[in-house]
């Protein structure tokens, strides 16, 4: 009995604190009514990269969105997630690795997919979409 108490409290709680930190109060302009849209990816290599030698990669992630924006992703073969708008990966630069990056809010998630080359430094946006592989 008393585990059935917990979970029904502990779903209580769970739902009642969504969004609770968030800010979105009546008259906010609909805070938290918005889901996210990843506008752009762009990718830097540090200067000291070559062929065939891991580096590191600076990863920025746009994306619009109310409320607060949680960044995930990853790009295979590279070790590093992306957990931020902007995070650093490190990729051994043999071959192109095709990255994914995913935008969270209350709302919802938007999810783009992305290459980086060998030692490249680009971007790639959503509209128009130079993103997709």
């Amino acid at each position: 009995m008393r585990f059935i108490v917990a979970l029904v409290l502990g779903g209580t709680l769970a739902v009642a604190g969504c969004g609770s930190d968030s800010g979105g109060a009546a008259g906010s302009g609909g805070s938290g009514a918005d889901g996210p849209a990843i506008t752009m990816i762009a990718w830097e290599a540090t200067a000291d990269c070559s062929m065939g030698v891991r580096s590191d990669f600076i990863v920025t992630v746009t994306a619009t969105g109310s409320g607060t924006l949680i960044y995930s992703g990853s790009v295979g073969g590279c070790e590093g997630p992306i957990d931020a708008a902007v995070s650093t990966i490190s990729c051994p630069n043999f071959a192109p690795y095709q990255g994914t990056a995913v935008v969270t809010n209350a709302a919802g998630s938007d999810t783009v997919g992305f290459d980086i080359d060998v030692c490249e430094t680009a971007s790639c946006t959503t509209d128009p979409d130079t993103c997709t592989r």
